[in-house]
This record gives C-alpha cells, structure tokens and sequence, in this order.
C-alpha cells in the first residue's frame, strides 16, 4: 500500500533524490520555497502525476498552514515528513560570527522544522506510521566536535536535535518516530561550500547515494530508532 511523504527542501540535492526514490511507491509532497524557480522538481512532477509541488518557505507558519490544507484535501493525511531544507553559509569563527546570521541559521534550520511539525501534526495522526525526520549533522554533536569553525550551523542544528528529541518524548506514546538523522557528508552545494574547510576538493557522497542511504533508514525505522541521533548507515552517533 502507497504511503503519503513529505519532503522539505526538495528542489535539489538531497531532497530531490529522496523524491525521486520515494515517488516510485508513493504520493510525494515535494516542497520549495520558490517552485517556480524549482526546475527539475517541476520536471519531474510533470512526468509523475503522484508528485505534487508546493510552496513552503521554511519560516513562513501561513506557507506551513496552506501546505497541510492542500496536503489533507489530496491525500487525506501523511505517513511520513521528511524535514530536509536548510541552510548552512556561515563558517565564520565565534570572534566573527554575525548575530544576524547566527539568528537566520537558527530560525530556518530550528524553528522552521518545528513550525512544519506543529502544522503537520494533525496529518500525521490521520495514519499509523506517524514518522517525523529531521535532516542533521554530524556537526550537532557535542561529543564529536569538528575541527573547522561551525559555531552558527552547529548552534542551530543542536536547537534542532533537541526540538526532534521533544516530539519523540511528547509524542511516542501516541506511535510516533522521530529522529534526526546525519546524511553523512555530501557533495551538494551546502557540501561543496564547505569542502575546502575540510581540506577536500569535494565531498565523499554524492546526494544520490546519500539519499537512498537515508531512505533506507527511515523506511525501515520502528520506534526502536526513534529518540536516537542516527547516522545515514543506520549506527547511532553521539549528541
């Protein structure tokens, strides 16, 4: 039986493959914050009448309210929401981080994902796999600490960590997963920004394999998983 995804941040790299492995059985809400600019998601969804478009930019609780009012009128609920659009510009040191940016990471990457739960939540009660993933990074641990400067993206993914973690301990009883989940580290264009930090011309997954990886993890996840920081091979990493 066809199940109904969600997936945040779909227009390219991670969030566009995991769209193109999902919508082989499923219903796919394929989110941007600009369609029009979307090109291939658009593409696609022109060739598959199972992937519908919309519009969500990550902040906006009015995009988050239209999107589950269209989501309900066409498939009467959600299995699964994928949280996946985020930022990551900003690897500046602590003496030189700006407030400004350090408050935009932390409102996409954090509060966006909590306003798509809280608007999504009444969808995802309307079926029993009542799955809830949040796209994180290793860079979130405070136990595996990264060797380049990464206070404005680890802040807001941590913020994230925790929020994730919440919705597991608020909600489990009532059959939800939720977990956040490491992608590893992958060559889209968030990764190849920050590759030359690491001293890499590029990163080691494409968005191709990382996305099936990641898909994997999360059709096979019970409650089992949920509440644990999961890399995409599916072991658990330190908070």
């Amino acid at each position: 039986m066809s199940q109904a995804w969600l997936i945040t941040g779909a227009n390219r790299g991670i969030g566009l493959e995991l769209v193109k492995i999902v919508s082989s059985h499923n219903i796919v809400f394929a989110s941007a914050r600009n369609p029009a600019k979307a090109t291939e998601l658009e593409q696609l969804a022109s060739r598959n009448s199972n992937i519908h478009v919309i519009k969500l930019e990550s902040t906006s609780v009015a995009d988050a309210t239209a999107a589950a009012h269209l989501i309900d009128a066409v498939a009467g609920g959600l299995d699964v929401v994928v949280s996946n659009a985020g930022i990551a510009n900003d690897w500046n040191k602590v003496t030189e981080v700006s407030v400004e940016s350090l408050k935009e990471h932390f409102n996409v990457n954090a509060v966006g994902p909590l306003i798509l739960f809280q608007a999504m939540y009444p969808l995802l009660l309307k079926r029993q796999t009542r799955k809830f993933i949040t796209m994180s990074t290793i860079a979130a641990s405070l136990q595996l600490q990264i060797d380049v400067p990464h206070t404005v993206y680890g802040t807001s993914k941590v913020a994230l960590n925790f929020i994730t973690r919440s919705i597991d301990q608020e909600h489990s009883g009532q059959g939800f997963i939720a977990f956040p989940i490491h992608p590893g580290m992958v060559n889209t264009d968030m990764g190849q920004s920050a590759a030359p930090l690491f001293g890499l011309e590029k990163m080691a997954l494409t968005p191709e394999e990382s996305a099936l990886a990641v898909f994997k993890v999360i059709d096979k996840a019970t409650s089992q998983q949920s509440g644990r920081f999961l890399n995409y091979d599916g072991t658990d990493l330190d908070w």
